[in-house]
């Protein structure tokens, strides 16, 4: 390969050099050439230029050479759009695509008019510090309810049910629940939920703008999404490396994950007794299996074995505020998975399925057959935000604490960690990709093993009869799984004080 060749060129805006580097033939035998501009600084001189220029097209020769197309002039919005099409294509999960896009609008809006080649990490830097500042949130109009019982009562004399006013535009059903807790909702649906309603907007809520900073871990998303684009943009060789690589995004601190207590799931196991066989059986399934909201969701008939007692993962139902209520696969390969079930929940579903089978036969032709294990009367599917909605309905009624899916799913760990369980056999129960996921969620926990270990060896290397003094602040305890009596039973850790 030559030397690339400088040309200078004189216009309005001043001088500028065409660098054109040969890179041989084609397959048609056709010479190849790559070309490039190069500008000098206004403040450079003659001689600084000439050396500049030179060092310029030694660059770019080198970059051709190994391949870069760095004359390539994409802008990052045009690149970026043309990777999310890429994953689209090949099976990326709906909700991913659809976060991806509203951070991309935001990113945009600041770098997407740079070429891919000129972005540096102090660019990127720049980006992530002005997302710190106050005032920086594009969604902080918000709105929170005056009264909830107020609004749960019209929006059931003016649709009957929440499902019923979702399904004519509103919230869903787990929006609505957390509007109800005291949490803030988005303007404009709140804006929306008012007109719906045929009430006005300060009748049922009050408005409120908030000018907090963006936490360090939702930059972080901005910063992942980058990182991907211009990843792909080093993959396909356009540039020389990812920029985002080497950029300082702000530090997060993990936040360790909430899990209940064992008498508070003890109280939610006999409250249950309460309530209706599908219910019991779905609130049972989240605490014995760990399983997300939306795979228990989807779980069909079809993927419990009875005869094994255990229930196959390999799909979840989900919500998307354009797509609706949809069936996606697991998060990821991990997450197909078979979970092995007590029998004291087995035997929970198969009275379930009984019920269920008589209701068919009561609905005769208006049964709709979905073969989901938990549906409404007529046989269809069941909202997952109501998996979300309903467990909450159930802990304000019985005076419990609040109760969510992701902290019956954190419990599980907890008890399987307590027990002596290993990570990988944890990490595939849960239904994590890999075991370094499972292990930095549950460190805390991890790090309370710590003591059990240190006791151990303290015993078998140097024959400790007394234990050491337990940790400040940290609880020493045993979990055991026990057959609880009569017709609550189910097998459930209970705590032991060992002190």
């Amino acid at each position: 390969m030559t030397m690339a060749s400088i040309r200078k060129r004189t216009g309005k805006s001043g001088d500028s050099y065409q660098i054109i580097s040969s890179n041989g033939k084609d397959m048609f035998g056709k010479q190849v050439r790559n070309s490039t501009t190069w500008r000098p600084s206004p403040d450079m001189t003659a001689a600084q230029i000439k050396r500049a220029v030179k060092i310029a097209a030694a660059d770019f020769d080198k970059q051709c050479e190994l391949g870069f197309k760095v004359d390539n002039n994409q802008t990052f919005a045009e690149y970026a759009e043309y990777v999310l099409n890429l994953k689209e294509a090949n099976g990326i999960k709906k909700g991913t695509l659809r976060a991806f896009r509203q951070l991309l609008d935001r990113i945009n809006a600041s770098l997407g008019n740079m070429k891919l080649k000129d972005i540096r990490p102090q660019h990127l830097n720049l980006f992530y510090t002005d997302l710190s500042k106050k005032g920086q949130r594009i969604s902080g109009h918000y709105a929170y309810v005056l009264d909830a019982e107020k609004l749960k009562e019209t929006i059931r004399k003016k649709f009957g049910s929440f499902e019923k006013f979702h399904e004519n535009g509103g919230p869903g059903c787990s929006t609505i629940a957390k509007m109800c807790r005291g949490e803030h909702c988005d303007y404009d649906l709140a804006q929306r939920s008012a007109t719906l309603l045929g009430d006005k907007f300060t009748t049922l809520f009050r408005e409120e703008k908030q000018t907090e900073p963006l936490s360090a871990k939702t930059i972080h998303h901005f910063h992942n999404m980058i990182s991907s684009v211009l990843a792909q943009a080093e993959r396909e060789m356009i540039i020389p490396y990812n920029s985002a690589s080497k950029a300082s995004p702000p530090r997060v601190i993990r936040k360790e994950p909430n899990f209940m207590q064992v008498d508070d799931v003890m109280r939610i196991m006999e409250c249950l007794q309460k309530e209706s066989l599908m219910w019991q059986a779905v609130m049972m399934l989240l605490i014995a299996t760990g399983a997300r909201r939306g795979e228990i969701a989807g779980l069909k008939w079809k993927n419990v074995d009875f005869e094994n007692g255990s229930i196959r993962i390999d799909c979840a139902l989900l919500y998307g505020s354009k797509t609706g209520v949809y069936e996606e696969t697991p998060k990821t390969s991990a997450g197909y998975r078979t979970i092995g079930i007590p029998g004291e929940v087995m035997d929970l579903l198969r009275r379930y399925r009984v019920e269920q089978s008589k209701q068919k036969l009561r609905m005769g032709a208006k049964w709709e057959q979905t073969d989901y294990v938990f549906t409404k009367e007529t046989g269809r599917y069941i909202h997952p935000s109501t998996f979300s909605s309903w467990p909450n309905s159930f802990a304000k009624k019985n005076g419990l604490p609040h109760i969510n899916p992701h902290a019956l799913r954190h419990t599980q760990a907890s008890v399987l960690y307590q027990n002596n369980v290993d990570p990988v056999t944890i990490s595939r129960r849960l239904g994590h990709s890999r075991v370094s996921t499972t292990q930095d969620i549950y460190c805390h926990l991890l790090e309370q093993a710590d003591d059990t270990a240190r006791d151990a060896i303290g015993s078998a290397l140097f024959g400790e009869k007394k234990k050491q003094p337990p940790t400040p602040g940290k609880q020493k305890v045993r979990w055991f799984w026990i057959v609880m009596p009569s017709a609550r039973r189910a097998l459930f850790p209970c705590e032991w004080n060992l002190l």
